[in-house]
């Protein structure tokens, strides 16, 4: 009697295939995680240029606050002379813009030496990092937090403010950079006084 040894002949290349498929199968996981390591990236990279105009909105609205309440009648005569039209030709509500400018030309430090100054070392990247405050007509109030009714006036004003913050793509740069953009605003009820009552 003969036998017939079919084990090494028929499967052959089925070892080959099956390493293959493996192959295949881990490129594609690597591919896919690779690209989730990507998105994950441009996720925190967004989430961080939002928190920083977060923060320039807020430091906006602080600095406001400051001019409003280093000058409380300065501040009142500032803002009436600085009333514009909202978008219209005659505006429902008019209000008075007072920018970073207006306030100091150095309202952040911008140094980028070794990571210091306001943004860090984001802000060899920065291009655009600005604040304004739209502050509406004022309401003479009667009543203000840690006065009593009656003893005093205020003006009280709801200021918006708008923080900026972006970076440029820089086409000459070696390493190139994502241009990101983010803006934030911040509200904030200020009374400002005493002022005479009426």
């Amino acid at each position: 009697m003969r036998r017939l040894d079919t084990t090494g002949r028929d499967d052959r290349g089925s070892i080959l295939m099956i390493a293959l498929l493996v192959l295949l199968a881990l490129t594609g996981i690597g591919l896919v995680a690779m690209q989730n390591a990507s998105n994950d990236l441009n996720l925190t990279g967004n989430s961080r240029v939002a928190q920083v105009a977060r923060n320039i909105a807020t430091s906006g609205a602080e600095g406001t606050m400051a001019f409003a309440g280093m000058n409380p009648s300065g501040f009142i005569q500032f803002v009436a002379g600085r009333f514009v039209a909202a978008g219209q030709a005659t505006p429902a509500v008019p209000y008075a813009v007072i920018k970073m400018e207006d306030l100091s030309g150095t309202f952040y430090d911008t140094t980028t030496a070794n990571g210091l100054g306001s943004f860090g070392r984001e802000g060899a990247n920065m291009s655009t990092a600005t604040w304004e405050s739209r502050v509406p007509v004022a309401l003479t109030s009667h009543r203000a937090p840690g006065f009593q009714v009656g003893e005093f006036c205020f003006r009280r004003y709801i200021s918006e403010t708008d923080g900026y913050y972006r970076n440029d793509v820089n086409t000459n740069a070696t390493v190139q950079t994502v241009e990101r953009n983010a803006q934030a605003r911040s509200m904030t009820a200020m009374f400002v006084g005493p002022v005479a009552c009426p």
